[in-house]
């Protein structure tokens, strides 16, 4: 009789520890479960940082800049930011800088002094794109550049070219042409991801 107890016991602490191992849809494997856990890691350090997108709109003499889409939809729909730090004369032209902040950022903005929201850090170099899963546009001169790499958004806004990429022309919502950066490595296949992030976002609805 005890040793049944025993050995029921043993087996429940059996089950725990492999639990304890798996994710949702059972074992995977050690490998697997590292590349698993660094994968959320990265998700949750993307979002408190929030530096997982990026939008820079250039128009009218202004640059608009925003780390959230959602705070970009907005601006879309109504043509205001309702939470902005404006800084004149800020872009590399001179142009007037309107950089969006969530509310959790204003917050924290009238408590310390020097904070500043993602989209303005970004914006100033003081913070990079998410090193996975990152998603970027630059809007100007009529054309929308679409990014999946950070570097090659900070190559392209230095240079103003891009060497590697896929051009849709007449896509964009309001029928500009959409260039889909790449680099020498990620040219080897086609930009799926990122056109169907960008086809999502700009869908009808």
């Amino acid at each position: 009789m005890h040793a049944n107890v025993w050995t029921a016991a043993l087996a429940g602490v059996t089950m725990t520890l492999l639990g304890g191992c798996g994710v949702k849809g059972g074992w995977m494997g050690a490998d697997a479960e590292k590349a698993y856990e660094a994968q959320m890691k990265a998700k949750a350090e993307a979002a408190k940082l929030n530096n997982d997108d990026y939008y820079e709109i250039h128009r009218d003499g202004r640059i608009y800049v925003f780390s959230d889409l959602d705070e970009y939809q907005s601006f879309r729909k109504v043509g205001e930011i309702p939470l902005v730090v404006t800084k004149i004369g800020a872009g590399p032209n001179g142009e007037t800088v309107k950089m969006g902040l969530l509310k959790s950022e204003a917050k924290a903005m009238e408590k310390t002094v020097g904070y500043k929201g993602s989209a303005q850090r970004m914006f100033e170099g003081e913070l990079k794109g998410a090193d996975k899963g990152f998603y970027g546009e630059l809007h100007k001169n009529g054309r929308i550049y679409v990014f999946t790499d950070w570097k090659d958004l900070e190559a392209f806004k230095a240079t103003g070219e891009a060497p590697f990429g896929v051009t849709h022309i007449g896509k964009g919502p309001n029928r500009e042409t959409v260039v889909f950066v790449q680099n020498s490595a990620s040219a080897k296949s086609a930009p799926t991801e990122a056109i169907a992030r960008f086809e999502s976002i700009y869908a009808a609805k």
